[in-house]
């Protein structure tokens, strides 16, 4: 069945205080690729495009504006409550503009969602001023002092200033969430200067060994970096973009191994159109914790193993095609049949000659070989095929998410997708939900930061309730139900 809505939800407008005081950066102080984007969409005002929601195979079942704030990221579900980041970042090229979420508007925000069609937001998770906290995981404790607690953890990035500010901290934060409402912090483990911090991990036990870890990237360590003599950006010139994090102990987490794309195994070209299409930007470990599969831009998806989890060894890597635009974001993995479910966050819809037409999509690899990965299958919405502009959005997927047979991925203005992939050769459609655009409520400076368009960022499965559950940048909160 197919149907449009409208005016489902009213988002409240918000303002974001600025932050003051923080000290000069160097004017090249580096944006990923989707920030880039989106500070260019903040110059822009846009006109028609599809504003009303979408649905196929979908039902709304609830939903939560999350006070208005904006700025939401990634969302987590864990017994019955769902758990929604927040992100920002500064431009220090453009009039050291400043996109930070502050008081009351910052912290992982922490809603009640067993009863579905009312969800209600019940505390923050706070995180240091001048940050954000984009990506979150929660767990509950198998090892260690904490045991059978539930454990949420967050990668804190700066945002409130450089990140050659050491002022700011950087890394992975821990709370004790048993009691949902009333969060405890634990501790804290730092990435150190000069990157912007944790952008995207995963958490996995290792029964083999009765540990936890955090699986965890940080973007460019090892990137040449004028400013650096070393020609790194981490401060003591060892650590990479993957970081191995032992969380047994959440109120004293340390690292124990890094990894990074060395002359043994690259460095690999970058493609399309971005220059610096290099770095780890999300990692995906097995069932066993044994393999981490990560995200290495143009680089394609790397595979370590971590059978030694103080030794990562390099086993294998993707292969771009030629006239590919890389953008290797993240990825899902299917234990059973060995593979890989990736998403290009592309956001180029033309990068020039040579280079294939459209937004990011789904590719499917097969993993069998660790070190001859081979693709299999692919999917794209027939928005991400376009080159247009019209439909004022992002249509590019972000995150994709495999649970039992099929994927869900988040894919920005195209809302979010459910891709049957009992065949991975031919993956196939069978339902999606676009929910109605809102109104940006976030103006910095009266400029936009995002267009007044759907932007899906993360996607989670409830197993109790077996409902869909979204964040979109602007409007919140959204639950869902799959009806075939």
């Amino acid at each position: 069945m197919r149907f449009r809505f409208a005016g489902l939800v009213a988002v409240a407008v918000a303002v974001v205080l600025l932050t003051t005081g923080v000290q000069a950066a160097p004017s090249h102080d580096r944006l990923f690729t989707d920030e880039q984007h989106r500070l260019q969409e903040s110059q822009k005002t846009f006109k028609g495009g599809v504003k009303e929601g979408s649905a196929f195979n979908m039902e709304f079942v609830g939903h939560n504006d999350l006070r208005g704030r904006g700025f939401n990221a990634d969302v987590w579900v864990h017994e019955g409550f769902a758990y929604v980041g927040h992100w920002g970042f500064t431009d220090w090229s453009t009039g050291n503009s400043r996109f930070c979420p502050e008081d009351p508007n910052n912290g992982v925000a922490v809603v009640d969602i067993r009863e579905p069609t009312s969800p209600a937001m019940v505390s923050r998770l706070l995180n240091p001023e001048g940050t954000s906290a984009e990506d979150v995981v929660v767990y509950t404790a198998k090892y260690g002092p904490l045991e059978g607690h539930d454990i949420a953890t967050a990668g804190i990035q700066v945002c409130g200033g450089s990140r050659y500010d050491t002022s700011f901290p950087r890394g992975l934060m821990l709370w004790d969430v048993t009691t949902p409402a009333r969060p405890v912090e634990l501790g804290f483990f730092d990435t150190g200067c000069c990157t912007r911090g944790l952008h995207e991990f995963e958490v996995q036990h290792r029964d083999d060994l009765s540990r936890t870890f955090a699986y965890v990237t940080v973007p460019a360590s090892r990137e040449p970096d004028a400013n650096t003599a070393s020609g790194v950006r981490d401060a003591d010139g060892k650590d990479g973009d993957f970081r191995l994090i032992d969380i047994t102990d959440p109120a004293n987490p340390f690292q124990a191994s890094t990894w990074w794309v060395q002359l043994a195994n690259g460095p690999f070209a970058a493609q399309g159109c971005d220059p610096d299409g290099n770095f780890g930007h999300g990692a995906e470990p097995s069932d066993d914790g044994k393999t981490v599969f990560l995200s290495y831009w143009d680089s394609g998806f790397i595979a370590l193993d971590l059978a030694d989890p103080e030794n990562p060894v390099f086993k294998g890597r993707t292969l771009y095609p030629a006239d590919a635009d890389g953008d290797g974001h993240s990825s899902s993995y299917d234990d059973e049949r060995k593979l890989l479910f990736t998403a290009d966050e592309d956001f180029c819809k033309t990068s020039g000659s040579g280079v294939e037409k459209g937004f990011g999509f789904l590719r499917v690899y097969d993993y069998s070989d660790l070190s001859a990965p081979v693709q299999i299958g692919q999917f794209r919405t027939p928005n991400s095929i376009g080159t247009s502009d019209s439909g004022a959005g992002d249509f590019t997927i972000h995150n994709p998410l495999f649970v039992g047979g099929r994927v869900y991925a988040s894919w920005y203005s195209d809302g979010v997708r459910v891709i049957d992939v009992s065949d991975p050769t031919a993956p196939r459609e069978i339902a999606f939900f676009v929910p109605p655009a809102g109104e940006n409520p976030v103006k910095p400076s009266q400029r936009f930061v995002l267009p007044n368009t759907t932007q899906i960022w993360g996607v989670a499965w409830d197993e109790a309730s077996g409902n869909v559950v979204i964040s979109d940048m602007n409007t919140g909160l959204w639950i869902l139900h799959v009806t075939v």
